[in-house]
């Protein structure tokens, strides 16, 4: 897991203006995928995880997909601020 934050956090450094390494850095600080054991998310990671699905949304083309980051930053933020 801290593995991942660090490779996620480098990844974005690498490609700021890519949707796909927005989004890697926002599932991975949300901890909202099940292909690793995830440990349990501050109020502040789920915060910066909104804010990259956010700008990973607001880089992409397609309406669908646009949507779904959009709600997944919604998530991530009711649930930073329910803690």
């Amino acid at each position: 897991d801290e593995g991942l934050k660090a490779l996620s956090a480098r990844v974005v450094r690498a490609a700021p203006n890519e949707v796909a390494a927005n989004a890697m850095r926002a599932v991975v600080l949300s901890g909202q995928c099940h292909a690793w054991e995830a440990g349990p998310r501050s109020a502040a990671e789920l915060k910066e995880a909104a804010a990259y699905f956010e700008r990973a949304a607001a880089l992409c083309a397609a309406p669908a997909q646009k949507a779904m980051l959009a709600g997944n930053a919604d998530w991530c933020r009711n649930h930073s601020e329910a803690m």
